[in-house]
């Protein structure tokens, strides 16, 4: 049984998270794709995430194990979240994908238990 992967996000703030891959994995160059939607769908252009960013090597460390991502998310990077008739939290399916330098990709997590991403209301909008 895969272990359910959860990121949360409180919408209208700046949010980390962390991603590792295997090191054997990954290769310099690649991209790293995040997408989160409300359900699964067949849409190649994406349309309906609330969440499709794109990170590349200058946020990955690497060691022996593990080449890690560090995850900057802001604001602006939640699209089309809207809470009603008081709604506290809302909850999307998400996946990673890496799309080496050289186009193949790998999906993560690699089966059908997509990551829970939930995206809590917020009162107060932030000022910056």
């Amino acid at each position: 049984m895969a272990t359910k992967i959860t990121m949360e996000f409180k919408k209208g703030d700046n949010v980390n998270h962390a991603f590792k891959m295997a090191i054997a994995d990954y290769t310099t160059g690649g991209t790293l794709y995040f997408t989160a939607k409300p359900a699964v769908d067949n849409d190649a252009t994406d349309a309906t995430a609330i969440i499709d960013k794109a990170f590349t090597d200058a946020v990955v460390t690497t060691d022996a194990t593990y080449a890690t991502w560090t995850l900057a998310f802001v604001p602006g990077d939640i699209t089309g979240v809207n809470f009603s008739n008081g709604e506290r939290k809302l909850t999307y399916l998400g996946e990673f994908q890496f799309v080496s330098a050289t186009g193949a990709v790998s999906t993560f997590p690699s089966d059908d238990n997509f990551i829970e991403v939930i995206i809590y209301a917020d009162i107060k909008r932030g000022i910056s």
